[in-house]
């Protein structure tokens, strides 16, 4: 395969910080493109510059909205404006860009192969900054996550099969997306993937029209997977890209290349302007941010030409501690320092020397948050006091966690003869609420948080040993419902999905839980039981935010009701308090109350009388859930 030819040029790296734009420097002779491209984008500035090439005309081009050129017959190259690369050097910036024109496309399955490979070590580099662009300001965000775990089980199923055929290849990939998929992200991407399959067919190489027509086909396949398609969010940064690339492929790979990948990143800054929660937040869609990414790797691994030197998509404070992924065992140590004058280098290098590996520092000169591995906790907290001040530290044996974790995976579980007719299956964010759902006759429980989110293939691998007949899940979380989604389409009816959003909801809807019966009844009652059931999260805000009404400063306690921010105040207790009064209109009973690990101390013996001082009549259980991210976790029924 050979697209490096002479000409034209790409652009490879555009430099598009989470929300900036490049401002075209256009001569006024040319001011009527200009204006087309600003009328097109919807924006004042433009990604594009216009030069002289010096050879042929660009010739009459009409890109569908929003990338609407149409300039007559102008011996001119379109590319973006290269000036704006704030911090770079001309030299850097000669680098990143690659001459493609005058030549053929030609894709099989060992160049696929490739393409999609390095587009896996791209998002494996900017997974940290697409999981910080959270529209809630929780630490939790995993699309970055969540997307890259999809892509690897797709390169796996690629890897597997021994397509060197394009249809063939994709078709593998497909089939490992599937059942690899993570989180509500990850199933969508899975079947952006099938739909690229499936617009291949049995081709053995695809042209570029021949991919564009892919890029239609998983864009479709994408719309199709939602029940209520959002405007503003991976779907249709893919769609935008795909509508484009399809258009100016009759102008040969440099066009659609191009284009493509241009139009990936201008859809996704559009996407607050379609998306008003992510206006209110001050971010982009992190899904449609990760599309982007892909498709960026997948246009380096096709001209053969080395990935930028950083990350394209960078974090402040708001980078999840703990999205790396454990290498080896020893202490998972995290803690945040609080200070002035911090330096993230300086940091890093101590903590190096301390033994430290799978180091994460993030932040600002005043806070920053620290993740590390690292065989004596006490080594890295001995970093951090000569910083500053340490709050929320935290050190998990690895060593535990693993061999938990392969026990579950070991285990052949009982003779199917000895099995329920119906089976349970919870997701659990802790070993604490993980103890619940046993208790409530759950057979299989995947623990979700403590290891990233689990694949439609583990929840159905559950299933089949949960139950002889059938098997009811309870994802517990709104990644993971998207995820049993997916295996139970897989499961040919055998798996029912009770569509529990959070553990108060899952662990309600357990006490409806039969073993015999019919299971469609049982998964109804489950269903409307979890009706009269509110789920209170409080966490601390990662970054400076307005969400829901509510303006909310990095640092603070928040209480989410039901999934929308409701409160910000300056300790948990209280935020607890003005979530729960939240929660409590309209009539409550009890309220169960999930501890996590970073939990204050004393707060078992406290909260009660606490509560009992606002809500008299509520009755009040605090448990040990042992969840991450959210020191308490409520259901109030």
């Amino acid at each position: 395969m050979d697209v490096r030819g002479k000409g034209a040029v790409l652009l490879l790296r555009l430099a598009l910080p989470v929300a900036a734009v490049l401002v075209a420097d256009v001569a006024a002779e040319d001011d009527g493109l200009r204006a087309d491209l600003t009328l097109a984008s919807g924006h004042s500035d433009s990604h594009y510059t216009v030069a002289d090439s010096g050879k042929g005309a660009c010739g009459d081009k009409t890109w569908p909205q929003p990338v609407r050129t149409p300039y007559q017959r102008r011996r001119c190259t379109v590319q973006p404006n290269l000036a704006p690369l704030s911090g770079a050097s001309d030299r850097a910036r000669t680098a990143i860009v690659a001459d493609i024109a005058d030549s053929a496309l030609h894709l099989d399955g060992n160049a696929l192969r490739r393409a999609f490979e390095v587009a896996e070590q791209w998002l494996a580099r900017n997974r940290d900054g697409i999981n910080a662009i959270n529209v809630y300001p929780v630490p939790d965000g995993d699309t970055g996550t969540n997307m890259l775990l999809t892509w690897r089980a797709a390169l796996k199923g690629g890897a597997e099969g021994d397509g060197t055929e394009a249809g063939t290849y994709l078709q593998d990939v497909a089939r490992g997306a599937l059942m690899g998929a993570r989180g509500n992200s990850g199933v969508i991407l899975s079947q952006m993937l099938r739909g690229l399959a499936d617009a291949a067919g049995g081709a053995s190489v695809l042209d570029a029209a021949g991919f564009a027509r892919c890029l239609e086909g998983a864009s479709a396949a994408a719309y199709a997977a939602v029940t209520k398609p959002v405007e503003g969010t991976m779907i249709t940064v893919l769609r935008e890209a795909s509508a484009a690339g399809t258009v100016a492929a009759s102008e040969g790979p440099e066009a659609f290349l191009y284009i493509t990948l241009t139009e990936a990143f201008a859809s996704v800054k559009r996407t607050p302007d379609l998306l008003p929660r992510l206006r209110e937040a001050g971010v982009v869609d992190s899904g449609g941010m990760g599309v982007a990414v892909i498709l960026q790797g997948i246009v380096c691994g096709i001209l053969d030409h080395p990935l930028p030197p950083e990350p394209f998509v960078t974090g402040s404070a708001e980078v999840r501690a703990g999205a790396v992924e454990h290498e080896g065992h020893g202490f998972c140590t995290e803690f945040v320092i609080s200070g002035n004058g911090l330096d993230r280098a300086t940091i890093e290098g101590e903590l190096t020397a301390a033994g430290g590996s799978s180091i994460l520092v993030v932040g600002d000169a005043s806070l920053l948050r620290v993740h590390v591995h690292v065989a004596t906790p006490g080594d890295a907290f001995a970093v951090g006091e000569r910083h500053g001040t340490l709050a929320a530290r935290k050190a998990e044996d690895m060593q535990v966690q693993h061999e938990a974790w392969m026990e579950e995976r070991e285990d052949d579980g009982p003779d199917p003869a000895s099995l329920p007719s119906i089976g349970l299956v919870a997701v659990a964010p802790g070993r604490g609420i993980a103890a619940a759902f046993r208790d409530l006759g759950a057979r299989r429980v995947l623990m979700g948080a403590a290891r990233g989110k689990v694949s439609a293939g583990d929840i159905l691998e559950a299933a089949r040993r949960a139950g002889r007949d059938h098997a009811i899940v309870l994802p517990n979380d709104n990644d993971a419902l998207m995820t049993a989604e997916q295996a139970a389409a897989a499961s040919a009816g055998f798996l029912i999905v009770v569509p529990s959003r959070s553990p108060a909801c899952g662990l309600s809807a357990a006490l409806e839980y039969r073993e015999e019966g019919d299971v469609a009844e049982i998964a109804a009652a489950m269903v409307e039981v979890m009706a009269g059931v509110r789920a209170v999260e409080v966490s601390r805000a990662v970054r400076t935010a307005s969400v829901d009404g509510v303006a909310v400063q990095a640092g603070e306690a928040i209480a989410l009701v039901d999934g929308h921010l409701v409160a910000a105040r300056a300790t948990l207790d209280e935020a607890l308090l003005a979530g729960i009064g939240v929660a409590v209109e309209g009539g409550a009973e009890i309220a169960t109350i999930y501890l996590g690990q970073d939990a204050p101390p004393g707060a078992a013996e406290r909260l009660p009388s606490l509560i009992a001082g606002q809500h008299p009549r509520l009755e009040v259980q605090v448990l040990d859930g042992g969840q991450p991210y959210y020191p308490y976790l409520v259901g109030v029924e």
